[in-house]
Parts: structure tokens; sequence; C-alpha cells
């Protein structure tokens, strides 16, 4: 099989900037949005068990699936199964498992975008009444005010989406690379201070021993879910920003290492995220349970936050920290669809990064128009302004569930059985190593019953 060397749209100056970028990818709202929650619901230390478990057999295989078929034929998703495919005499129609890939990741990138959007217009509402109080009347008022003046989510919506298309237009070594290693690593600065800001006044060693202590009392088929569903939705897996990342990737870094270093980050910035919420919450979530979404977002946490030396600065540091990790999601998934469709040979990259960011800023000025109506409807109440970032990803998450175990294991099965194994060895760069042979099984047969057992309890199929 013929290898080009190197990919049309650059290649990374060395891995670590591919080990930022895949981290930055996967480091986004969720940390903060769902993990804490999560973690406090189902047992802490029990619970980071289990994620730290999904990562290593289930999402760190699949990565490697995906950098392996882009670094073979450095191409994306779509245009790397299907000359994989045809090299092999295969069936070429694997190029629509890639394409229905690109697709998710461009309702990502949009679902990216309009949360940036509404992220930044509260930030901007906050800013400019910096006396705001942020109990319960208070955040909802600012909610209903943030949609009723549309222009503060078009401009935060325009800002986000134009900074990303510049980025990505520029393509790997000038755009994508210098942006990660600046806001990846800025992004978990902020992460960390704000941890010890809130250890200044709230109980650090409580939330420490919350996060870390093993209860297995608290070990459920449902916490068991939760933690495989969070693992493939926290990481991007299964939607090609592997697979667009690892073809740039020079065959003299290795992969193993670079895949295990970005989700080593992925889980600093969760543990981070969690012990900050539990500090700044403690002792109000110290017994009980902790909010998600939203709710603790744009409430608890704010609520909590303000009434602390220095809150207001810690609030911007916190929101600016939600905006630089959308940018850094919306990026990647931004190169997984560019990346595509410049490879078709039709149109190029400014091109066609000027045509994907014109389309998803008018979807997200639809989507956030539709939202913003059935805010404003007479049957719903100004109270329930803060559940609509909720309501787009339970949405979102919802209609995933049903797609991407289904790519992530047809992607599976065709680095595992439909790609020469030597072909993937040398891709991963992992010649005469005892690291493959230990990883072909778990491509072949753990990381594929995983995903078809969380699959099963979806369907019902497993008990609760």
């Amino acid at each position: 099989m013929s290898v080009p060397k190197r990919w049309l749209h650059g290649e990374w100056t060395g891995p670590f900037g591919f080990v930022l970028a895949l981290a930055g990818a996967s480091i986004g709202l969720a940390n903060l949005w769902s993990f804490p929650s999560l973690a406090a619901r189902h047992g802490g230390g029990t619970f980071l068990l289990l994620y730290g478990a999904f990562l290593a057999a289930l999402v760190l295989p699949l990565w490697l699936a995906e950098i392996g078929v882009g670094r073979t034929m450095r191409r994306s998703l779509p245009d790397g199964l299907r000359r994989i495919a045809r090299e092999q005499g295969g069936v070429r129609s694997w190029s629509a498992l890639g394409w229905l890939a690109v697709g998710l990741a461009g309702v990502v990138l949009l679902v990216q975008t309009v949360a940036g959007g509404w992220i930044g217009a509260w930030l901007h509402a906050v800013v400019i009444e910096p006396e705001l109080e942020f109990d319960a009347v208070t955040t909802s008022a600012l909610f209903a005010a943030v949609w009723a003046e549309a222009e503060r989510f078009l401009l935060w919506h325009t800002l986000l989406v134009a900074a990303v298309c510049l980025v990505v237009g520029r393509g790997v070594a000038a755009g994508i690379q210098p942006l990660m290693r600046c806001m990846v690593p800025g992004l978990l600065l902020v992460l960390v201070a704000l941890v010890f800001w809130a250890a200044s006044a709230g109980d650090l060693a409580g939330a420490w021993q919350r996060l870390f202590a093993v209860r297995l009392e608290s070990l459920t088929w449902q916490g068991v879910h939760a933690a495989g569903e969070y693992a493939v939705f926290s990481t991007a897996t299964g939607l090609g920003v592997a697979a667009a990342f690892g073809a740039a990737l020079p065959d003299r870094y290795p992969t193993l290492s670079t895949a295990g270093a970005a989700l080593a980050l992925q889980v600093v910035a969760a543990v981070a995220g969690a012990l900050f919420v539990f500090t700044a919450l403690l002792p109000e979530g110290g017994e009980g349970g902790v909010p998600g979404g939203a709710v603790l977002l744009f409430h608890s946490l704010p609520q909590a936050m303000a009434g602390l030396p220095g809150g207001r600065m810690a609030l911007l540091a916190l929101f600016a920290m939600l905006l630089m990790a959308v940018a850094t999601t919306a990026v990647a998934f931004l190169e997984v669809v560019v990346s595509a469709v410049v490879e078709q040979g039709r149109v190029r990259r400014a091109g066609a990064t000027a045509l994907v960011g014109g389309v998803v800023w008018l979807a997200g000025l639809f989507l956030a128009g539709a939202l913003g109506w059935w805010l404003h409807a007479d049957a719903i109440a100004p109270g329930h302004a803060a559940l609509a970032l909720t309501a787009v990803v339970s949405v979102t998450e919802a209609a995933f569930w049903g797609l991407i175990p289904v790519i992530g294991l047809l992607l599976l099965v065709f680095g595992g059985w439909c790609m020469p194994p030597e072909t993937l060895r040398g891709a991963l760069r992992l010649r005469e190593d005892w690291r493959f042979d230990l990883w072909v099984p778990m491509l072949r047969y753990v990381a594929p019953l995983i995903l078809a057992g969380l699959l099963a309890r979806v369907a019902g199929l497993l008990p609760s």
C-alpha cells in the first residue's frame, strides 16, 4: 500500500501541538456542565475510576483506530476510509461512514457556536451590570433579558464563528497549532487558579475527599452507564477529529503516548472542574446533590461565587475560560468539516472555510431564533429561560446516542478487521512493539463489546 508522507493541509511541527489540539477538542463545557454532577451522584472516586477505565478500554482504542485511518492515507475520515477500502478491494461505501461522522461534527460545531454566543451574551450582561445578584429571580430575569436583546447573542455568535474560521482557514501549522498551544494551557491554568481561589474560602479537603473517596456501595449499573456515556461524549470520539489531527502528525512522532497524553489532560480538566465546583458549593453542596447543566453554570455557581472575596473577577475568569473551551472545540470540529470538503478537490481551503462558517452562522441564528420564540411563547414563563441551553444539549445527546456509538463500532470493525495489521502497525508507529500486540485485542474485542453493552442498556436490553 502506497502511503503519502504529508497531509495536504499541513502538519504539526511537534507532538506537543498534536496533544494540545486533541485535548482541546475534548476539553469543553461538559467538564463543568455534567462531570461534577455525575461524580457527586455516582460515588466520587468510584465514578472517576469507571471513567478512567472507559477512557483506557474504549476511547483510546477508538482514537487510535481513527488516527490509523487518517495517518495511513494522510486524509480525513471519509477519504481515508474510501482509499483504504479500495486498496484492499473492499466495499468503497465505507466513505459514507466517514461522511456521517463529518455531518455529526458539523452539528456539534453548530451547538458549540450557539452555546458560545449565549455564554458571551450572558458574560456581556454581567460585565455591564456589575451589581447584579444571582438569586433565582435575578438569574431568570437575566436570561430573559439575554434572549430579549438578540444583538448580544448576534455579536458573540458572529465573533466566535469569525475567529474560528480565521484560525482554521490558516491551516494546521499557521492557525490551529498556535491557537491550541496558547488556549489549552491557558484554560487549564485558569481552571486550576479557580480551584485555589475557591479553596481560600471553601473546604478543599472536603471536596477532595468527596471526589476521590471510593465508595463501592454506590456502584450501580446506572453509574457504569453514566461513566461510559460521559467518556464517549466528552472526548469527541468517532467524529473524525482524531483522524484529521492524526493525518497531520509526521511519521517520526509516536501515536500511543501522544493520544494517552491528550486523554490525561482531559482527565485533569474534569478533575479540576469537579474540585472547583465542590469547593465553591461547600457546604451548600457538601452533603446533598450537586446540580448540573444550566442551573449549575448560570445560577448555583454565580450565586456561590458572588458572595466570596474577589468573586466577581473569579466569575468573569470562569466564563472567559468557558469561552476558550468552546473556541478550541469549535476549531477542532470545523477542521474536520473543512478538511473533508477540501479533499474533494472542488474548492480551496479559504473558500471551504468561508462556506462552512457561513452555513454555521446562519444555522446558529435560526436555532437561536427558534429557541427564543419558544422561550417567549405565552405558555412559557420567563423563569424557564435557563432551561434553553439544557434543552439543546439534551436533544443533541439523545440524537447522538443513536449514531455515535454505531459509528464507533463500525470504525473499530474497520480498524480491527479490515485494515491489514502491518499497515495499522506502521501507521501507529508501533513496529516490533509489544504494545501493538496488547492493543489489537482491545481494538477487536474489548472496545466493541463495551460499546455494544452501552448501546444495549440504552435500548433497555440490560437492567438499570
